[in-house]
């Protein structure tokens, strides 16, 4: 009992992006990223009741100022072990950043941000489960100009 106490506070002092994942073929913790690596997999209507309690919790915080704002909460989440709500605010951000006014004769042309590949690479490794590569494209994000 005192080994595995010592186990579990030593898990508790490594930084959260270090905390191990089980691996491959374990449970996944329950969070709306599994939900929705479940559900691609799934014939039929999506079932996605973790997805929509993340919107729902966004959606909460109201109106943020812009994109280096959802970015950065998307970072408090990662820390705090929130993937899918990290997933979500990214998901956001981006939908803001591609959301744009432009004259009519331009629309054909392809938005060019840095920080939407940023943003894609963040969620790629948020479904790998790697929580510290996608804070750092966070912060690339973040810093881009």
């Amino acid at each position: 009992m005192r080994a595995s106490f010592i186990l579990a506070a030593g898990l508790l002092a490594l930084p959260a992006g270090a905390q191990p994942w089980p691996g491959p073929g374990a449970a996944a913790p329950p969070d709306s990223i599994a939900e929705q690596q479940r559900e691609m997999r799934r014939l039929g209507e999506p079932s996605v009741p973790l997805q929509n309690r993340d919107s729902r919790q966004i959606d909460a915080l109201g109106e943020l100022a812009g994109p280096r704002e959802w970015l950065k909460e998307a970072q408090v989440a990662i820390r705090a072990g929130q993937i899918g709500l990290a997933n979500e605010l990214l998901e956001r951000t981006a939908t803001r950043l591609l959301t744009r006014s432009t004259d009519p004769a331009r629309a054909g042309e392809p938005m060019r941000d840095p920080r939407l590949g940023y943003i894609s690479d963040a969620r790629q490794a948020l479904f790998r489960r790697d929580r510290r590569g996608a804070d750092g494209l966070i912060e690339l994000a973040i810093q881009a100009p």
